[in-house]
């Protein structure tokens, strides 16, 4: 199962960020593991859930980091901006939802994203020509996280996932230096922490920094990945005001038995579980990029599996181990690269082992899964050897089942080295045994 069509990349990557989408707005309410079948009780109508809405737009000043040796010879300027406008719900104090509870009540996020890329200026060397990024487009979902609250200011942290849209991505023919972007779509992630102040009960102004990213999850070379990093403004307008400040944090327990308020969120039961998930993989060969230079790198599809003893502690939390195996039969083709470039002394094999912790953080039929871990067995030739080194990290998104209890699940995993070259992009599909 080697080589796959390149034009199912662009259908892939759509259907690996349509969770992410769905993340912001979901509002239905069932989770986890929970007791047996005789001890929850009947879904009821969905109880009423105390929140407000509120509308930002969002201006960010960036500085395009230069990601390794090749990207700094290329790059010749580095400031970018970014604007956005984001809409957002947060649960009020009166909401006695056990998540929004326990979790104090996070902000809920969608938004679009268009960047400004069209004063950064690539080529190599003196070269007469100039390649360019031009711009950038995000749609994403994701959250933000207040750690302190103290009367009109609020400091926390802020989250985003979702799909990128470059209109000039890499072309051997007309594009040949923006090694940075390599298709039309990527996966977009934000990571910020803001600074929040009430300026009245209806407008709030926002000072923040954010770290933003840009790749394909190597599913298309060249994948080098835009990186930037800036500080952020927002003005925000919340619907319907606040008569007074919000709550200060004030963590409470959400393992208690069925609410009346919400009968359908039934009673975790803590305790060990085993997860069984089939992934489908998909990846490019970065090797196969360095021989041919050219727009076409194949897709190379595998098969893994993973098998995970975990232990649900929290309504919110869950933590294991795993044992991941792949069966990576585009090896052989790192064999012919190899040779084609004088390398003759590796080894090569389909059969990847690895070993690794996990933590999974539950939100409704939502969690975010990520791990940590070690190959036990991994020959894939010179650069496997070389770049990717003996640690992967996985992070991925998923969604259970309500039919099923949440024990059925879907979902997508990026897989990187380093903590920060993606190796792979994966479909899940999943169960949880109790």
């Amino acid at each position: 199962m080697r080589s796959i069509n390149r034009y199912f990349l662009h259908g892939t990557l759509a259907m690996l960020m349509l969770l992410t989408v769905m993340q912001s707005f979901a509002n239905d309410v069932d989770s986890g593991l929970v007791a047996d079948a005789d001890t929850v009780a009947d879904a009821a109508s969905p109880a009423q859930h105390h929140g407000h809405w509120s509308l930002g737009a969002i201006a960010n000043m960036s500085y395009l980091i230069p990601k390794g040796p090749y990207a700094g010879a290329i790059l010749h300027s580095y400031g970018t901006s970014m604007y956005e406008l984001r809409a957002k719900w947060q649960a009020d104090a009166a909401d006695n939802d056990p998540y929004e509870k326990g979790l104090n009540r996070p902000t809920l996020q969608a938004g679009l994203l268009y960047g400004d890329f069209s004063h950064i200026h690539m080529h190599k060397g003196t070269t007469p020509y100039e390649s360019r990024i031009g711009s950038l487009w995000a749609l994403y979902g994701g959250v933000q996280y207040d750690v302190v609250r103290r009367q009109r200011w609020n400091l926390g942290v802020d989250l985003q996932n979702g799909v990128g849209y470059c209109p000039h991505p890499f072309d051997a023919h007309t594009n040949i230096d923006n090694e940075l972007i390599g298709a039309p779509l990527s996966i977009f992630v934000n990571i910020g922490f803001y600074a929040r102040y009430r300026l009245s009960p209806t407008w709030s102004t926002v000072l923040g920094v954010d770290f933003k990213h840009f790749s394909n999850g190597s599913l298309k070379r060249p994948n080098l990945g835009v990186n930037t990093i800036g500080p952020s403004l927002t003005v925000q307008y919340d619907f319907g005001g606040k008569s007074k400040p919000d709550n200060p944090i004030n963590p409470e327990n959400p393992d208690y038995p069925e609410n009346p308020e919400y009968p359908e969120i039934p009673e975790i039961k803590k305790g060990p579980f085993v997860e069984v998930t089939a992934a489908f993989g998909m990846k490019s060969l970065l090797d196969h990029f360095n021989v041919y230079h050219a727009n076409h790198c194949p897709l190379y599809g595998f098969f893994a599996t993973m098998v995970a003893p975990m232990y649900r502690y929290h309504r919110m939390h869950a933590s294991g181990v795993a044992i991941d195996y792949t069966y990576a039969d585009y090896v052989y083709s790192h064999r012919d690269l190899d040779q084609k470039l004088g390398r003759h002394d590796e080894r090569y094999s389909p059969h990847i082992l690895g070993l690794s912790l996990r933590h999974e953080l539950y939100y409704h039929h939502f969690s975010l899964a990520v791990g940590a871990g070690v190959y036990l067995h991994k020959q894939t030739g010179f650069l496997g050897r070389t770049e990717d080194g003996r640690f992967f990290q996985n992070i991925g998104l998923r969604y259970a089942f309500p039919f099923t209890r949440d024990r059925l699940f879907v979902g997508y995993n990026i897989k990187a080295h380093r903590f920060a070259k993606a190796d792979c992009a994966q479909l899940l599909l999943g169960y949880r045994f109790k």
